[in-house]
């Protein structure tokens, strides 16, 4: 284990569920987020050894200053713009809170004693195809933000060429869990069975890997014990995929009743992917790591903590 860890977008979804792995661990840890989508309080009561620092990825001075005071033996990046309608509405933003911000970390962790950086990507980089996704396919995004995940790589894979600090880019499938701050397919659903009348969505047959955020918490702190040469890539997915209609299914049966749905034309997106299939044989393979959580443990955990389950 590290002994500081400095993480960006530390108060986001996955950054708390990090933070506590790694402070339980017996690291040091900096949390350096400007709270666009999360909050202080989502690091609140976790005691010692946790360090809060209010700042933007987009200031070069800020970061600098924060990595300078810190002196982190490994950096894990999440700071991010990542929920894909925001993305596709606000190209610049994205662009630049994704992009420029990820440059800006790296150039200021040049000369701090970093000795790994892992940072968030998405299975966003790859192009649409029936089969499982695997690292060393041809990236080929569809849209912005898997645009900005690709160039995020890619200035990771320049960076670790030009320090020989190790550089890992974690994919992330479809990540799903308590404390989400973006309103995706199943935060949606649980919100809208909270209120009266049928569920409405959009597309209910393309099918996702969706995993738990605790898995994904629990495979960023092993990729920052792990030991490789430049810049190396690893998905971070579950290998089983689910359609809409099979998540109202399992929601269904964890909320003890049938959940009536409309598809709604105006939610439906013009370009959507049948399939997002993680081969997380790598992973399991370099890492030693697999998901703990299924589909259906997962959902009814997330259920019983936010909207009552069956009894």
């Amino acid at each position: 284990m590290h002994d500081t860890v400095f993480v960006t977008g530390g108060a986001g979804f996955i950054g708390p569920h990090v933070v506590r792995r790694l402070l339980q661990g017996g690291s040091r840890v900096v949390s350096f987020d400007n709270y666009m989508t999360g909050s202080a309080q989502a690091l609140s009561g976790e005691g010692e050894g946790l360090e809060i620092v209010k700042g933007d990825v987009r200031d070069l001075a800020q970061v600098t200053d924060a990595l300078v005071r810190a002196r982190p033996n490994a950096i894990l990046h999440l700071a991010a713009i990542h929920y894909i309608p925001y993305c596709n509405a606000h190209p610049a933003e994205a662009m630049d809170v994704n992009v420029t911000g990820t440059f800006n970390l790296l150039q200021a962790a040049k000369d701090v004693g970093v000795t790994k950086v892992v940072m968030a990507s998405s299975a966003a980089v790859y192009p649409i195809q029936d089969e499982a996704c695997r690292e060393d396919a041809p990236t080929g995004p569809t849209d912005i933000y898997g645009a900005t995940k690709v160039a995020l790589e890619a200035l990771g894979q320049s960076f670790a060429a030009e320090t020989g600090i190790p550089v890992t880019s974690a994919r992330f499938f479809n990540v799903y869990g308590p404390g989400e701050t973006n309103p995706h397919v199943i935060p949606d659903i649980l919100a809208q069975l909270g209120g009266d009348g049928p569920v409405k969505l959009g597309n209910m047959t393309p099918k996702r890997d969706y995993v738990h955020v605790s898995d994904i918490a629990d495979g960023l702190v092993a990729l920052l014990g792990s030991d490789h040469a430049e810049h190396r890539a690893y998905n971070i997915g579950t290998g089983s995929e689910h359609s809409v209609s099979e998540l109202i299914e399992v929601l269904s049966g964890a909320v003890g009743r049938d959940i009536e749905v409309v598809s709604e034309p105006g939610r439906k997106r013009r370009l959507d992917r049948q399939h997002l299939l993680s081969d997380i044989s790598r992973m399991r393979e370099e890492i030693g790591w697999e998901p703990r959580y299924t589909l259906q443990d997962g959902l009814r955990e997330l259920v019983l903590e936010t909207v009552g389950g069956a009894s």
